[in-house]
């Protein structure tokens, strides 16, 4: 795995445990939770399809898994916050 990867990888690690733990509320809220719900999956399924084409299968498993974790828990967060 390559350096920019497990950068990208602690990087969205990292604000996905703020927003979780901090919940920011307003436009940054709005604005995080989109990047989290829809910039940083297709980012990681675009980087996993890569790695699987030069690296091989395993570098690519974290990055679908991390695809997955944001998508299902902040598509449920961003529509459980618009009910209130």
């Amino acid at each position: 795995m390559h350096a920019w990867q497990i950068i990208y990888l602690v990087a969205v690690i990292a604000l996905a445990a703020f927003v979780l733990i901090r919940s920011p509320q307003g436009t940054a809220g709005k604005v995080l939770t989109f990047m989290l719900n829809w910039l940083a999956p297709y980012i990681s399924i675009t980087i996993a399809f890569v790695a699987i084409f030069q690296q091989g299968f395993l570098p690519a498993i974290p990055f679908f898994a991390l695809a997955g974790f944001c998508f299902i828990t902040f598509l449920k967060r961003s529509t459980n916050a618009s009910v209130e």
